[in-house]
C-alpha cells in the first residue's frame, strides 16, 4: 500500500526551513565580501538566490520524475558526470579560484561539476550495488570495481586540490556500499587503503601534515597555519548564548577565511549566538531523524539507497563542517548544506532532495 502519493511534507518542511535560514544568514556573511568585491552589499547574495530557485525547480521536476527512470540511465549520468570533471583541466574552460580548478565558466556562472558527481555517484550505487547482492565473496564483481570507480573519482577530486569534496563523497559511497549489504572485511580492507592514500597525500603535498598538526594544536601558529581555526573560534565564542546581532558580526570583515563560505557557522555563531545556532544544528539531526524514518519504509532497494546517500551526504557534510569550525575536526574546506556560498551546490543538493522526495511518494505505509 502507497502511505505517500505526495512527497513527505514534514522532510519537506525542513529543506525549505533550511534554505529560508540560509538566505537570512547568508545575506549578512556575505555583505562585507560582496560591497568589497561587486560594490554592492547584496551582490553576492543575488548571486545566491538564483541557482536556490533553480535547485527547488530542478528539485520540482526530479520528484515528478519516477527514479526508476534515474536508474536506468545510471551508467550515463555518470559518465557525464565524470566528463563533467574532466572539463577544468582544459585550458579555456577550466577557471581557477583560490588557487584550485575546480570550476569550469559558463556564460559567467561558475560550475562546479564535483557537486554534480555526488548524485551521480549516489544514482549509480542505487542501481548498481543491489544487483552484486550475491556476488559479495566475488571480489571482481563487488569489491575492485567499486574501489576502481571510487579511486577515479578521488584521483581527479585531489588533482583539483579539493579535499572536501573527496572526503564527503567517500564516506557517501561507503555508506552506501554497506548498507546494501557488503561483508565488514571489505571495510579493513579499505581502512588500510586510506592509511596509504593518507601517507601518499601528505608526501606529495606536506601542507596537508601541517593542517593536522593544527588540528592537534591549534595555537601554535595564531597568525599562519592556525589563524583560520583560531578566527572561526573567536567569532563562535564572541557570539556568547544570543549573539551580537543579526549583520553585526565583527570577524567578517577581513578577518575571517570564507565568512560566507566554509565559514559560514562561525558567523552565524557571532551574531546570532549560541541558541540560535543550536536550532541549526537541531534541524539537521531532525532532517537526520526523519530521513531514517522514511529510509525503513521503504521496500525498494535501490530507492532505500538513493534515500541513504542523501541524508548520509547532507548529515555528513553538515557534521564535518560544523566540527572543523569547532576544532572538533580538521579543517577541509567542506561548505554548510543549504547555507554556505556556492550555486552549483545549492541547485544539485536540492536536486538530490528531490529524488529523495520523489522515493517518499512510493514507500508504504
Amino acid at each position: 500500500m502507497i502511505a505517500y502519493r505526495r512527497p513527505d511534507s514534514i522532510f519537506l518542511a525542513l529543506i525549505i526551513s533550511l534554505c529560508t535560514l540560509g538566505v537570512i544568514i547568508f545575506s549578512s556573511a556575505s555583505s562585507a565580501e560582496s560591497f568589497q568585491t561587486l560594490g554592492d552589499p547584496n551582490g553576492l547574495l543575488i548571486k545566491q538566490i538564483i541557482p536556490l530557485l533553480m535547485g527547488f525547480i530542478f528539485s520540482y521536476f526530479l520528484q515528478s520524475l519516477d527514479y526508476q527512470k534515474l536508474l536506468k540511465w545510471s551508467k550515463i549520468i555518470l559518465i557525464i558526470s565524470f566528463v563533467l570533471l574532466f572539463l577544468p583541466f582544459i585550458p579555456g574552460i577550466g577557471k581557477e579560484l583560490l588557487g584550485a580548478s575546480r570550476w569550469i565558466n559558463i556564460g559567467g556562472f561558475f560550475f562546479q561539476p564535483s557537486e554534480a558527481l555526488k548524485t551521480a555517484m549516489i544514482i549509480f550505487l542505487a542501481a548498481w550495488l543491489p544487483g552484486i547482492r550475491n556476488n559479495w565473496q566475488n571480489l571482481s564483481k563487488s569489491f575492485y570495481p567499486f574501489v576502481a570507480i571510487l579511486g577515479l573519482a578521488s584521483v581527479i577530486l585531489m588533482l583539483q586540490s579539493d579535499l572536501g569534496t573527496t572526503i564527503i563523497l567517500f564516506i557517501i559511497a561507503v555508506v552506501m556500499y554497506f548498507a546494501a549489504g557488503a561483508p565488514v572485511k571489505h571495510l579493513l580492507w579499505m581502512f588500510l587503503g586510506i592509511i596509504i592514500v593518507v601517507l601518499l597525500m601528505v608526501k606529495i603535498e606536506p601542507y596537508r601534515a601541517s593542517r593536522l598538526t593544527t588540528f592537534l594544536n591549534p595555537n601554535q601558529d595564531v597568525q599562519g597555519t592556525g589563524y583560520h581555526i583560531n578566527r572561526s573560534l573567536l567569532a563562535i565564542g564572541s557570539g556568547g548564548l544570543f549573539g551580537r546581532g543579526l549583520g553585526k558580526s565583527v570577524q567578517k570583515f577581513n578577518n575571517l577565511p570564507e565568512a560566507a563560505g566554509d565559514s559560514i557557522f562561525a558567523v552565524a555563531a557571532e551574531e546570532l549566538g549560541f541558541f540560535a545556532v543550536l536550532g541549526i544544528v537541531a534541524l539537521y539531526a531532525a532532517l537526520f531523524i526523519r530521513g531514517r524514518r522514511l529510509i525503513a519504509k521503504c521496500s525498494d532497494e535501490g530507492g532505500r539507497l538513493i534515500m541513504i546517500g542523501t541524508i548520509t551526504w547532507i548529515t555528513a557534510q553538515a557534521f564535518v563542517n560544523i566540527g572543523a569550525l569547532t576544532a572538533l575536526l580538521p579543517l577541509t574546506g567542506v561548505p554548510l548544506p543549504f547555507i554556505s556560498n556556492g550555486g552549483t551546490a545549492l541547485i544539485f543538493l536540492l536536486a538530490s532532495t528531490g529524488i529523495f522526495l520523489n522515493v517518499t511518494k512510493q514507500l508504504r505505509s
